[in-house]
């Protein structure tokens, strides 16, 4: 859904980038190969050194969206208030205007 999301967002000339971030536990290549199947965006790998998902209070399917500037735009953790499921169309339509709104 984020590769619909992308071509959407460059068509309606929003121009965005999308990463991942695979969790330490999910370090495994074919943990990673899945996520590289799905998704033609950059994978990063966690590691335990690193801590990118403790450093962000981070958990699984939470969505960071930052502003070209590099500050936080707005964090829609997977259970807070704002549905972030990309397969409903309320989820869907919530990142996408937290990343319009990013600009």
């Amino acid at each position: 859904m984020m590769e619909q999301l992308s071509g959407e967002l460059a068509t309606e000339g929003v121009q965005v980038q999308f990463v991942a971030v695979n969790a330490v536990s999910a370090a495994t290549p074919a943990d990673q190969q899945k996520l590289i199947d799905r998704c033609s965006f950059p994978l990063f790998q966690d590691t335990k050194a690193v801590d990118a998902w403790g450093q962000h209070k981070a958990g699984k399917d939470d969505i960071f969206v930052y502003k070209a500037d590099g500050t936080l735009s707005e964090f829609l953790p997977t259970t807070g208030g704002k549905n972030t499921d990309l397969s409903a169309a309320d989820g869907y339509a919530n990142l996408k205007q937290a990343v319009v709104d990013a600009q």
